[in-house]
């Protein structure tokens, strides 16, 4: 009697504990460091940086994607209050951005043995082949041109993103990275 009382208050336990972890929103999070001597008070216009086409890792990025994280990045600032110009002598900051891509492969070896015999059962480590994404935003200062803002925010990336998945990550991403900017 004292068991079936112990096993079904685990599972009642175990159900609300489910629910609860269901129900959390995930957050993206990005990393940030930033200068303290610079006086972030007074940005109000971005000049978004062309990217470098010598570079391998921004050779894989299509002119398509390019263009479309400029945009997240031009919504996400203009949504914040900042103005995005086109001229760097207009702006009081330089944003560049980078995308670094790394194949990882995650083994797995848990369930590596079985001692019944059984249907469709696996047994073996198994390799999971992911693609992690690193994007890095700088904001450099246009006097001494030195860095004094960067975010860094990673992401397992997916292959074959339909049209509006993408939209969303880039967005997701996007405010993730501007989520302490400016710092204070």
């Amino acid at each position: 009697m004292i068991f079936f009382k112990c096993r079904t208050l685990l599972a009642v336990f175990l159900t609300v504990l489910f629910a609860a972890c269901s129900g959390t929103p995930t957050t993206l999070t990005a990393t940030t460091d930033f200068s303290q001597s610079f006086d972030f008070s007074r940005v109000k216009k971005i000049a978004i940086q062309p990217i470098d086409r010598t570079v391998l890792s921004t050779i894989m990025v299509s002119d398509t994607q390019v263009a479309n994280i400029n945009r997240a990045i031009t919504d996400e600032l203009t949504h914040r209050g900042f103005t995005v110009v086109a001229s760097n002598a207009d702006a009081d900051l330089l944003l560049t951005w980078h995308l670094v891509t790394k194949e990882r492969t995650n083994v797995n070896s848990y369930d590596t043995s079985s001692r019944y015999n059984c249907w469709n059962c696996r047994a073996g480590p198994a390799d999971i082949y992911v693609t992690q994404g690193t994007f890095i935003v700088d904001m450099v200062d246009p006097v001494g041109l030195q860095s004094v803002w960067r975010s860094v925010f990673e992401s397992r990336l997916s292959g074959q993103p339909n049209a509006a998945e993408a939209e969303a990550n880039r967005r997701g991403a996007a405010s993730a990275v501007f989520a302490r900017f400016p710092p204070g």
